[in-house]
C-alpha cells in the first residue's frame, strides 16, 4: 500500500482539477440495439474533429447534442466541446486506448467531451443566475496575460492590434467564462473533511475479521434438473425454421410489402432484402432455427408468437409488432419440432435460458445444498468441507469495507481501505456490496458458519476464524487518502446532479448516430 502513496500528498485537501483535465475510469455508456457494426465509427475521433471544425464551424453551424438550461451545447470550430473531444481523444490514447476498440473509443471520446460540456455550462448558469461576474479590468488584466499576445515574455500592443477582432472577442468570452467557472468551482470545493470526521473514518476501519469458507457454483445446476425443467416446459423449447421481414417506417408499409409477396408480385427473399431492416436482410430474410422462447421475447405480444409458431411450411403470418416497435411478418420454412433434450447442445441452451429467466429456480437449488453443508459444517468445517469434495478457502483480514470504497490518483485505483476480495478469491467479487454477507462476517461470534449468501454466480458459506484489529500502519494511509477520496465523491455528485438535472434535455445519443453511421451502399 506504501508503494502507491504519492511523493507530494499531505494532510491537506487536495487541489481541484480544472475542468479540462482529462479523467481516468472515463464511463462507457455505449448501447447500440442496431445490428450493424460501425466499422467507421473510429474515423469520428480522428478524422472528423477537422473536418466539422471547417465544413460545421465556419459556416455558423454545428451539430448541437441538447441543451442546457436552454443553451445549446453544441460542437462547433473552437468551441470547448471542441476542444474536449481534443482533451478526451488524447488522453484515452494515452492510457493505451487506440482505434482497435474503435466500437467503443468513438463514442468515448465525444460521450465525454459532452458531458464536460453540459458541467461546464451548468456551472455558468449556476454562477450567472447567482449574480456572479468578472470586471473588465479583470478581464484586461487576464487577456494580457495570453501567450498569443506575448513577446519576450511581455504583452504585445502591436500582435494585439493584429489580432481580428472577432478573434479577440472570442477570447474574451472564454476567458470570462473560464474566470466564472473557476470562481464556482474554488467555492465548490474549498470545503474539506474535519479531523474529527476523518478519525471517524480511521474508526471504520480499525475492527477486521478473518473468514474461511466454501462456495457452490450455481453452474453445478445438475442436468437432470434442466431436463426435468425443459420437459414441463416444453413450448419453451420448439424448434422453430423461420424467415422474417422487418419494417421500421409504419404498420401500413409493413401490410403493403406483405401484400405483394402474399400477391407474388415480390417474393419473400426480395422483400427482405429489398425493404427489411434487420440483420437478415441479406440472407433473404432468414433467421434458421431458433426457439419458441426466442420468438415470443422479440415480440410485442405472446399471443402473436403463437400464431407464428402455428404456421404450416410456407404460410406467412400476419403483420406483428415486435419489442422494439417495429412491424414484421414471417414465413414458415418448416414445422415446429420438439427439441431433442438428450441432445448436449440443446441442454446447454436450456441452461442458458433457465439461469437468465429462471435463476431463482437455480439459487433455491443450490441454497438447499448449501444448507445441508452449513448444519454439518458446524462441529468441523474444515474435515466436512474436504469430505464433500469442496475446496475451503480463506480471506481476510478485512475490515467493514462497504462498498469498496476507491479512488484515483496520478493514474492509480487507490482502495481507501482494504478490500474484502483481496486473497484473489473470485467467489468474493460481489461481498463488499452484500450487506448479508458483511453482517454474517462481522455479527457472528469467531467459530460460527454463517447461513448460504447468494454472491453472484455462487453460493457461499462462511465461518468466522478471528475477529481482529487493524494495524496502525494500516490505518495511517486513511489520513492521507480520505481528502481525495472526499473530494472526488463531491466531483462525481456534483457533476451527477447537472447530469440528472430537469434542465439538461440530452439528445446526445440520437445525433451521435444520425450524423456518424455510415450510410449503405445502394
Amino acid at each position: 500500500m506504501a508503494s502507491q502513496t504519492p511523493n507530494a500528498i499531505s494532510g491537506k485537501a487536495p487541489k481541484k482539477e480544472t475542468p479540462d483535465t482529462p479523467k481516468r475510469g472515463i464511463k462507457n455508456p455505449f448501447i447500440y440495439a442496431g445490428t450493424i457494426i460501425l466499422l467507421v465509427i473510429v474515423v469520428i475521433a480522428f478524422v472528423f474533429v477537422p473536418s466539422v471544425g471547417g465544413s460545421l464551424g465556419s459556416g455558423g453551424r454545428g451539430l448541437d447534442f441538447g441543451t442546457y438550461a436552454g443553451k445549446s451545447i453544441s460542437y462547433t470550430q473552437g468551441s470547448y466541446f471542441a476542444r474536449q473531444v481534443q482533451a478526451v481523444n488524447d488522453a484515452l490514447r494515452q492510457q493505451g486506448l487506440s482505434e482497435q476498440n474503435f466500437q467503443f473509443f468513438a463514442y468515448q471520446v465525444w460521450r465525454e467531451a459532452f458531458e464536460r460540456t453540459v458541467f461546464r455550462t451548468a456551472i455558468l448558469d449556476e454562477v450567472v443566475t447567482a449574480g456572479g461576474r468578472v470586471t473588465e479590468a479583470r478581464l484586461d488584466a487576464k487577456l494580457a496575460e495570453n501567450p498569443a499576445f506575448l513577446e519576450d515574455g511581455k504583452f504585445s500592443a502591436r500582435r494585439y492590434r493584429e489580432t481580428s477582432m472577432s478573434e479577440k472577442l472570442a477570447l474574451r468570452t472564454s476567458l470570462r467564462d473560464d474566470l466564472l467557472s473557476q470562481l464556482y468551482l474554488n467555492e465548490a470545493y474549498a470545503l474539506a473533511p474535519s479531523s474529527k470526521e476523518i478519525a471517524f473514518v480511521k474508526d471504520m476501519a480499525k475492527e477486521t475479521r478473518s473468514i474461511e469458507y466454501v462456495a457452490f457454483p450455481l453452474s453445478a445446476y445438475p442436468d437432470t434438473e434442466l431436463a426435468a425443467y425443459a420437459a414441463a416446459h416444453a413450448d419453451l423449447f420448439r424448434r422453430l425454421k423461420l424467415s422474417r421481414v422487418t419494417i421500421t417506417s409504419s404498420e401500413a408499409d409493413a401490410l403493403k410489402v406483405r401484400k405483394q409477396v402474399e400477391s407474388g408480385s415480390l417474393s419473400f427473399e426480395d422483400a427482405a432484402k429489398g425493404h427489411s431492416k434487420d440483420a437478415y436482410a441479406d440472407k433473404g430474410g432468414a433467421l434458421g432455427t431458433i426457439y419458441y422462447f426466442e420468438l415470443a421475447g422479440d415480440l410485442a405480444k405472446k399471443e402473436d408468437a403463437d400464431k407464428i409458431a402455428a404456421l404450416k411450411k410456407g404460410e406467412l403470418s400476419p403483420v406483428v409488432k415486435t419489442a422494439s416497435g417495429s412491424f414484421a411478418f414471417f414465413r414458415a420454412e418448416g414445422e415446429a419440432a420438439s427439441a431433442e433434450l438428450e441432445n448436449p447442445s440443446v441442454l446447454s441452451d436450456v441452461r442458458s435460458y433457465v439461469l437468465s429467466n429462471e435463476k431463482g429456480r437455480v439459487e433455491d437449488y443450490v441454497i438447499a445444498k448449501a444448507k445441508e453443508f452449513a448444519l454439518a459444517a458446524a462441529s468441523n468445517f474444515g474435515a466436512v468441507g474436504k469430505a464433500a469434495g469442496l475446496e475451503v478457502k480463506s480471506a481476510g483480514p478485512f475490515p467493514l469495507n462497504y462498498g469498496d470504497l476507491s479512488f484515483s490518483i496520478y493514474g492509480q485505483n487507490v482502495p481507501l481501505f482494504k478490500r474484502v476480495n483481496e486473497a484473489t478469491s473470485s467467489e468474493l467479487a460481489y461481498a463488499s456490496t452484500s450487506e448479508k454477507f458483511l453482517s454474517a462476517a462481522f455479527g457472528l461470534a469467531p467459530g460460527s458458519v454463517s447461513e448460504p449468501i447468494v454472491l453472484g454466480e455462487s453460493v457461499v458459506v462462511l465461518r468466522v476464524k478471528e475477529a481482529g484489529a487493524a494495524l496502525d500502519e494500516d490505518l495511517a494511509p486513511i489520513s492521507l487518502y480520505y481528502p481525495y477520496f472526499y473530494q472526488q465523491r463531491s466531483d462525481i455528485e456534483l457533476r451527477g446532479l447537472f447530469l440528472k438535472s430537469p434542465k439538461l434535455k440530452d439528445n446526445f445519443t440520437n445525433v451521435f448516430f444520425k450524423y456518424f453511421t455510415p450510410k449503405k451502399e445502394s
